[in-house]
C-alpha cells in the first residue's frame, strides 16, 4: 500500500507545527485537542469514514514540560480515556488532558491491563498490583518470574514470560481469586498475547501463532522474515480480524490472508472501539486510526490482497535444523510443517543428521507424516 506512511507523516509534521503554535496551555493539566483529519490513503479506496487522531506528540509532551519514557503497553480505562506509564507513574490521556494516575511505584512498571470487570492490574517486578484509594501500587498476587506481560481475555487474564534468560517462557491463565495454571510453554520469548475467539494468539520472534485451549493444538497464522520481530498483537472481534505489528509494520489478517497496512509505522497496537491505537513509546507517538476496517473490506472486495507467507516457500532438512537452532518450540516446529510444502530427505543417514542437530522425534515424526501427506494430495491429483 504505497503512500499510507508518507500521508501519515506529512499529518504528524502538520499536528505537530499546531501543537507548537499554542502558547494559552496550563503547563500541569493540558487540554489536549484530539485533531481529526479524514485523508485519503495513496492504494486505499476513497471513503469518507477513514480519519486519523493524533492522541500524543513529541510536541504535546514538550508543551506539557514533560520529558518520559514511557513502557511499550497501553489500555483504555472503562471511562474511555487512554492509559500510558513509564516505568514509576502512570498517566491518563483523554479529551480532558494527561495527567498521573496513583503516585509514583515503587519498584518497576513493566505492563498493565484492565480485567473484564474494570479493576486495572499492574504488573510491578514480579508481583501483580493495583492502585488503592490512596493512589498507591499495592501487591494483590505473586508471580511465577519477573517483568511478565499481562492482557485480558474476555473472561479471565493472560500473563506470559517475556524474558530472554530462562530457557522455558510460558503464557498462563489467571483466575479470579490469583489462581494461575500454564496453558503452554515455548523456548522463544513470549512478546504478547491476545483472545481472540475463544482462542490464545501469541506473538514470538517472527511468528503470529493461535494456540487452542480446548484442542491444545497451535497454527502459525503468519511469518515475517527471520530479521524481525513481532512486537503486539491485538483483535478486533466484531469485525473478526487480527492485527500484528513490529517495530515499523503493520499488518491486518482475517482467515483468509494477511494485509500489509504500513511499511514505516509501527509499535504497540490495540484495536478499541471502532479504531486501531498505534503506540510507538520510544518516539512519544500514539495515533487512533478510525475506519480501518471499511477500507480493508473494500480492497479485498476489489483485489487479490497481499499474503504474508512463510519465510521458506518449500521446507527442506536445513529448514528444519534452523528452526531449532532458532529455540522455536516443538509444538511451533510442527505447526510450521503442517502448513508448508516439503522436500525432506528422511534417509537413515539424514535422519541420524537431524538427530545429531537436536531435531526431536516428535519433530521428524511430523516430517515423514508431511511427506506422506503430500505424496498422497499428489497422486490424488
Amino acid at each position: 500500500m504505497a503512500g499510507t506512511t508518507d500521508i501519515f507523516c506529512r499529518s504528524l509534521i502538520i499536528y505537530d507545527k499546531i501543537f507548537c503554535s499554542m502558547q494559552s496551555i496550563k503547563r500541569i493539566l493540558f487540554p489536549v485537542l484530539f485533531m481529526v483529519l479524514g485523508l485519503q490513503v495513496s492504494g486505499m479506496p476513497a471513503t469518507d469514514s477513514l480519519r486519523y487522531e493524533v492522541l500524543m506528540s513529541t510536541a504535546l509532551l514538550k508543551t506539557m514540560n514533560l520529558d518520559a519514557v514511557f513502557i511499550g503497553t497501553l489500555d483504555v480505562t472503562p471511562e474511555r480515556h487512554v492509559l500510558v506509564s513509564t516505568k514509576n507513574q502512570a498517566f491518563l490521556l483523554g479529551w480532558g488532558g494527561m495527567k498521573p494516575l496513583g503516585k509514583p511505584a515503587s519498584g518497576a512498571i513493566g505492563s498493565f491491563a484492565f480485567t473484564p470487570d474494570g479493576l486495572l492490574m499492574v504488573v510491578r517486578d514480579n508481583e501483580i498490583c493495583y492502585f488503592d484509594s490512596l493512589g498507591v501500587l499495592t501487591s494483590l498476587y505473586k508471580l511465577p518470574y519477573s517483568e511478565m506481560g499481562i492482557s485480558s481475555g474476555t473472561k479471565t487474564m493472560y500473563v506470559y514470560d517475556r524474558s530472554t534468560g530462562k530457557t522455558n517462557k510460558g503464557v498462563y491463565e489467571l483466575s479470579p481469586g490469583g489462581k494461575y495454571k500454564i496453558l503452554f510453554e515455548l523456548t522463544s520469548p513470549i512478546k504478547s498475547v491476545a483472545e481472540f475467539n475463544g482462542t490464545v494468539l501469541f506473538a514470538t520472534r517472527n511468528l503470529l501463532c493461535q494456540f487452542d485451549p480446548a484442542t491444545k493444538d497451535y497454527k502459525v497464522l503468519a511469518s515475517l522474515s527471520k530479521e524481525k520481530t513481532i512486537l503486539s498483537v491485538t483483535a478486533d472481534l466484531s469485525g473478526n480480524r487480527i492485527y500484528f505489528s513490529t517495530d515499523r509494520e503493520i499488518y491486518a489478517v482475517n482467515n483468509s490472508a494477511a494485509i500489509t497496512i504500513s511499511k514505516d509505522l509501527g509499535g504497540i497496537v490495540k484495536f478499541y472501539g471502532d479504531g486501531l491505537m498505534v503506540f510507538d513509546p520510544g518516539k512519544d507517538f500514539l495515533i487512533r486510526i478510525v475506519g480501518i476496517e471499511n477500507v480493508l473490506a473494500g480492497i479485498q472486495s476489489a483485489r487479490p490482497v497481499e499474503k504474508v507467507k512463510s519465510e521458506t516457500e518449500v521446507l527442506t532438512n536445513s529448514s528444519i535444523t534452523e528452526l531449532v537452532k532458532s529455540e522455536l518450540a516443538d509444538p511451533l516446529i510442527i505447526a510450521i510443517i503442517r502448513r508448508s510444502k516439503v522436500n525432506f530427505n528422511l534417509g537413515v543417514d539424514a535422519i541420524i543428521e537431524l538427530s545429531g542437530q537436536g531435531v526431536s522425534s516428535e519433530v521428524i515424526l511430523e516430517m515423514k507424516q508431511a511427506m506422506g501427506r503430500q505424496s498422497s494430495q499428489i497422486q490424488q491429483k
